[in-house]
């Protein structure tokens, strides 16, 4: 029953599923205009079905165990995609004249991804809780601090990864670290010293 429950909890809180009100959250933030975020958020909808999409072949060829990746050594490839896809979104961005703030996330995103990476050489890092902290933070440093307590999803996450033996606590910790830091460092680069 425990172990069904984690499933469910990694799913509801899975990287494609939080990305999704991102774009919608960011644009509306900056431009306080409806339709502009839910045009964004289409377009950001789309590119996130594309990594889906392409999980989904790759578990179909043998590429993936599994949605989750499981397999530390399958997450140089699953890293790869999405860093083609982050890219090509990027440029998308770019070619179309998306609000800034969506290429500052995509930046973000860009980044984490290279973290993960970097750390996966060494131990498998949890994307779902890098992914989580990433956005909690984001909503603290910009909303302010009436949504701490949205921090408290990232112990209940965690112990549904590691309840489902997709990681281990210390590889929780770290995927933690690594979303709310990237985005720390993003935030103060655009705030203080870009401006």
């Amino acid at each position: 029953m425990q172990k069904k429950f984690a499933e469910i909890i990694s799913f509801i809180l899975n990287p494609l599923i939080v990305l999704v009100p991102v774009p919608f959250f960011l644009v509306l933030e900056k431009t306080s205009n409806l339709m502009l975020a839910f045009q964004w958020t289409g377009i950001s909808i789309f590119f996130i079905f594309v990594f889906f999409i392409l999980i989904l072949f790759g578990i179909k060829f043998g590429i993936f165990s599994d949605l989750d990746i499981s397999k530390r050594e399958q997450r140089p490839v699953l890293f790869s995609v999405g860093m083609a896809l982050a890219i090509s979104y990027l440029i998308f961005l770019l070619i179309f004249h998306a609000p800034v703030i969506l290429l500052v996330g995509t930046f973000s995103i860009i980044l984490g991804v290279i973290v993960l990476g970097i750390v996966n050489m060494f131990t498998k890092a949890s994307g779902h809780l890098a992914v989580l902290s990433a956005f909690v933070t984001f909503l603290v440093l910009v909303e302010g601090w009436q949504f701490l307590p949205a921090f408290l999803l990232l112990p209940v996450l965690a112990w549904a990864r590691i309840k489902t033996k997709n990681h281990t606590l210390l590889q929780t910790v770290l995927g933690a670290m690594i979303g709310s830091l990237t985005t720390i460092a993003i935030y103060v680069i655009v705030k203080y010293i870009v401006k």
